[in-house]
């Protein structure tokens, strides 16, 4: 268990490491990505990049 915790936190620090990349290429974002405002701030949670990187690394390890 905590190591699939590990991945997904791992997962997105990686996009949220992409992430000003991906919004040239995405204006509007992902789906599934969340916007919040909190207190007049915009908070990305790059959820959709998660979910894309989690279904790539489990192909790239399946081959393995």
């Amino acid at each position: 268990m905590i190591k699939w915790l590990v991945v997904i936190v791992l997962l997105a620090i990686v996009a949220a490491w992409f992430d000003p990349t991906l919004r040239k290429r995405f204006p509007g974002g992902l789906s599934g990505d969340l916007r919040l405002r909190f207190a007049g701030r915009e908070i990305r949670v790059a959820l959709g990049m998660t979910i894309l990187l989690s279904l790539l690394a489990t192909l790239l390890l399946r081959r393995l």
